[in-house]
């Protein structure tokens, strides 16, 4: 067996160049990953610990855009390669007019083709400025790392992790995530108290299975820990939860239901998914308990058709199967998917009560609380995400006349990033600031 800090085929990988990071599933030793303009093989990275360095090397000559991996070091740090000697006192009397570089294009492009290393590139470019000794320290450093950027040739493969993930899914495309940024998801995590032991409810309507591996990765490798993953489609976004390369003690601790499926489960123990049932529309509608289930039958039972014809394991593919004769002449019996079992686990936790309920919606967050909270064992704590204040100040004050919830909070997470460089140090200019808003309390009974 491998270690868990060697690179293995068909687990997700964090490949690194300076300051890009980008979340990668490693399916095949000779798979290849666009990393900006360029294409890189990653065959030899397979048995490689983690935070390995890589060099890049041109295939068929320099001016390709294709590049294999070797392994090396550590990676050159353009600035100590190259010393430079003398700088000016300020910037004032440069003039920007395209004639200070006395290499041509061509030249340029025929240098990156001969030299061997970064280094010699950038050498060779400052000694034919007409400008570089004259600018100041501080402009002379912000050109090589222009420069480094543009010509650096290394990679280091590292291991995803919680704040990785979360990092490179906000910075690629934060709405698909919620908005949900590193430090709202610490705020989550607090403020229900997850632990290792207990039942956790999670609805997830959209957060790419980002708060479903916060909540698993909180809650570790206990015997004891159950998270239920409820959302609202045919199937739950992952993306996330996977890309933690959990062990499948520690996934297995996670049941992933449609809220639907498993309330239906839950109120009438059957779920309409079973085809050895025959349930009549009218006395399922007669049996439910619940308003909101009430008022989604028709929609979930179309989404439950849907749902039969979109899986591997269908109802259509069960009677197929069951046309099969076995050899003493008896038909084989259905094959339940592997939904059907989740279900009947989700109910059952549902029974015994949860420990803590977190919500991260993009519908009415009100209506999901009111039928999820009477799953919460009395004085356990509860947290709603949501991207806009509206909707939680609304339910905040719904509440706040209620005598079974208390401890109300609404809250919203500001962080600043600050650029730290001697004398230069400051907010960064360009920064998202949105990070969604909080409300927490208690149920009380």
């Amino acid at each position: 067996m491998t270690p868990d800090n060697t690179i293995r085929v068909g687990e997700y990988i964090v490949i690194q160049k300076q300051n890009y990071r980008k979340l990668h599933k490693f399916n095949k030793p000779d798979s290849c990953i666009n990393i900006g303009r360029d294409s890189v093989n990653l065959t030899g990275i397979e048995g490689c610990r983690f935070h390995s360095v890589f060099k890049l090397i041109p295939k068929g000559g320099k001016r390709t855009k294709e590049f294999s991996v070797q392994l090396t070091e550590e990676a050159g740090d353009l600035k100590d390669e190259i010393d430079v000697k003398t700088s000016g006192t300020d910037n004032r009397n440069i003039i920007d007019d395209g004639q200070s570089q006395k290499l041509s294009y061509s030249e340029i492009e025929e240098l990156r083709n001969d030299a061997k290393k970064a280094s010699d590139i950038v050498e060779t470019l400052i000694s034919n400025s007409n400008t570089f000794s004259n600018k100041t320290e501080f402009s002379q450093e912000k050109y090589l790392r222009k420069k480094e950027k543009k010509y650096f040739e290394y990679v280091q493969i590292l291991k995803p992790n919680l704040r990785m993930i979360s990092e490179i899914m906000y910075k690629l495309e934060p709405g698909k995530i919620q908005n949900i940024r590193i430090d709202t998801l610490s705020q989550i995590i607090t403020a229900v108290n997850i632990q290792s032991e207990g039942v956790h409810l999670l609805y997830d309507s959209g957060s790419n299975g980002l708060l479903a591996a916060a909540l698993l990765s909180a809650i570790g490798e206990s015997n004891d820990g159950k998270l239920i993953h409820m959302h609202p489609g045919n199937m739950s976004q992952k993306q996330a939860l996977l890309a933690m390369n959990y062990k499948e003690e520690q996934s297995s601790r996670c049941v992933s239901v449609n809220i639907y499926s498993v309330l239906r489960q839950y109120y009438q123990g059957c779920d309409i998914h079973d085809t050895n049932e025959k349930t009549d529309h009218n006395t399922m509608k007669r049996k439910a308990e619940s308003p909101v289930i009430q008022s989604k039958i028709p929609k979930l039972e179309e989404n439950l058709e849907e749902n039969t014809e979109t899986k591997p394991d269908t109802e259509e593919k069960a009677v197929d199967n069951s046309k099969t004769k076995e050899n003493d002449g008896k038909p084989k019996e259905f094959k339940k998917p592997k939904w059907h079992f989740e279900n009947i686990t989700a109910a059952e936790l549902l029974k015994g009560k949860v420990d803590s309920l977190v919500i991260a919606c993009k519908e009415d967050p009100q209506n999901l609380f009111d039928e999820l909270m009477q799953f919460v064992k009395p004085g356990r704590p509860f947290a709603i995400y949501y991207t806009v204040a509206e909707p939680l100040q609304k339910m905040y004050m719904n509440l706040k006349i209620r005598s079974n919830v208390a401890a109300l909070k609404v809250t919203c997470n500001w962080m600043r990033n600050y650029q730290v460089l001697p004398d230069r140090t400051h907010p960064e200019v360009m920064m998202n600031g949105a990070s969604g808003f909080l409300l927490t309390g208690y149920v009380l009974k």
